[in-house]
């Protein structure tokens, strides 16, 4: 696989309006999956067991959520031949964005969990044998 072709200022810049690629349909498509993946996890949040996993459940959905409507908007600027905003560039933003937000997100997760989870616990417990 040739990758020098994919990032040339010549696919990434100039505009082609005479047909949409597959790999566009699959920016689409990929859109269309992360939005529906930011429903269920909109949903797992307000059924989850407890106000960690609710609070990290809802940063991924806003995640998803925002990747998903900006590949399908990049996809409908793309299909109306917007010329700047339709380009290759633009998705690749969105996706660079997404991957980097992604990536703070998972480790933020990783150091903060943990620790989150067992005061929650514990607050649990304390509040058990509190008198009401």
């Amino acid at each position: 696989m040739n990758i020098k072709q994919y990032i040339s200022p010549e696919f990434l810049f100039t505009f082609n309006s005479a047909n949409i690629s597959p790999g566009e349909k699959l920016v689409f498509i990929s859109g269309i999956i992360l939005v529906l993946l930011a429903i269920v996890l909109k949903i797992s949040a307000i059924l989850a067991p407890n106000p960690v996993d609710a609070k990290y459940r809802r940063k991924f959905y806003g995640l998803f959520l925002t990747v998903g409507l900006g590949e399908i908007f990049w996809y409908f600027l793309r299909y109306e031949n917007a010329m700047f905003l339709g380009t290759h560039f633009v998705a690749l933003i969105i996706a660079v964005v997404g991957i980097v937000w992604f990536a703070v997100l998972v480790t933020n997760m990783a150091r903060h969990y943990k620790g989150n989870k067992q005061v929650w616990d514990k607050e649990q417990v304390r509040l058990k044998y509190l008198p009401k």
